[in-house]
């Protein structure tokens, strides 16, 4: 797996997800000239999809286990408003309408805050990741 990663300032982003390594290069020289230095093609350890992308403080790439393993390790923070990390669902070549730019958002993807964590707890055998119910009770 082959996988564009972009920096500016301090944001970084993912720009686009290929299995082949070919389509990771067709897609690298779509990227404006003046964006395209901050840019670089990357790979993975991944042959097929689905696979998840953990962004915490760096983004990497792992499977169903890999996910819940980062999860697992959180320590929770009581009254804490923020997200610890975000996890992307992969199930395909990821590629913007806009080469380069930051679409990370329309992958499905889930922001691991500590409500998130109370129903995963709860519910994280009974349900996938990405349907855990909203406990009301």
């Amino acid at each position: 797996m082959y996988y564009i990663e972009a920096k500016k300032g301090n944001k970084k982003w993912i720009s686009g997800i290929f299995l082949k390594e070919q389509d990771a290069a067709n897609y690298f020289q779509l990227i404006a000239e003046d964006i395209r230095n901050s840019q670089i093609v990357k790979s993975a350890f991944f042959e097929e999809y689905p696979v998840y992308l953990v962004e915490a403080e760096e983004f990497y790439f792992t499977d169903l286990q890999g996910v819940n393993e980062a999860i697992s390790q959180i320590e929770i923070v009581p009254d804490f408003k923020y997200i610890y990390i975000n996890i992307y669902e992969i199930k395909a070549d990821f590629t913007p309408k806009k080469a380069g730019q930051d679409y990370m958002g329309i992958l499905k993807h889930l922001h691991i805050n500590n409500e998130y964590l109370k129903r995963y707890k709860k519910f994280c055998f009974e349900y996938n990741l990405f349907d855990l119910p909203w406990d009301e009770s």
